[in-house]
């Protein structure tokens, strides 16, 4: 509840504000981190109000892995784009509310990609802010925290929703990201890791049961 309602708090400033401006060199807040690019032609902020908040605030080194990553995304796929949500807060704190962990600017939230029904990329993914656009297992999958009270047991999307996750491009976003060596780790539900073919990869773990699902994001832990 405490996440759904902060991030409708971002998507209503959104609706009301215009996107600040992301040219210059980044200019480092008083905890020494840097603000991502707000739009370029190859990574973007699902919404200005990420970058109005200033929730888009990491390293140096973290903001440099997400601009190459979306650099070699769009290399596989040409005019695509790496859509972000929740990063850190420009004061370094740690943990960056409704979130668990965040604030020290290591970590980062990336957006899956998406099809239409008829299996057609969308240009970017649904609603206003970039979560919970979740896709539920299929029968077999493994599904974790079952009888346990917990914000991972978020209920499905309807059966008619207008989208579905474009496996082959979340494959490569994830392939890319994991092969990264300044990448610590990433949190991915573990369905979509053995759906995608990912179970060899080390990296890629299952966040627990206190947390929230991770079949809408990626989350990407830079060291």
């Amino acid at each position: 509840m405490r996440r759904l309602v902060a991030l409708l708090a971002v998507a209503l400033l959104a609706a009301c504000q215009p996107a600040p401006p992301s040219g210059g060199p980044p200019k480092p807040s008083a905890a020494g981190l840097v603000p991502l690019p707000c739009r370029t032609a190859t990574l973007r902020a699902f919404s200005p109000a990420y970058c109005l908040l200033k929730r888009n605030y990491v390293t140096p080194a973290a903001r440099q892995l997400a601009i190459d990553v979306a650099a070699r995304f769009a290399q596989r796929y040409p005019g695509g784009v790496v859509y972000y949500m929740d990063a850190s807060g420009a004061d370094g704190h740690r943990p960056m509310w409704p979130h668990l962990s965040h604030g020290d600017g290591h970590e980062i939230d990336i957006a899956l990609d998406y099809d239409d029904r008829a299996g057609r990329p969308l240009a970017r993914p649904p609603g206003e802010t970039g979560y919970r656009n979740y896709e539920p297992p299929r029968p077999g999958d493994p599904v974790m925290c079952v009888g346990v009270r917990s914000p991972n047991r978020d209920p499905d999307p309807p059966r008619d929703r207008d989208w579905r996750l474009d496996d082959a491009r979340t494959r490569t976003l994830v392939e890319i990201v994991v092969a990264d060596p300044r990448v610590r780790r990433v949190f991915l539900e573990p369905h979509l890791k053995r759906r995608l073919g990912l179970e060899a990869r080390a990296k890629i773990h299952f966040q627990g049961c206190h947390a929230a699902r991770h079949d809408d994001h990626l989350h990407i832990d830079v060291l």
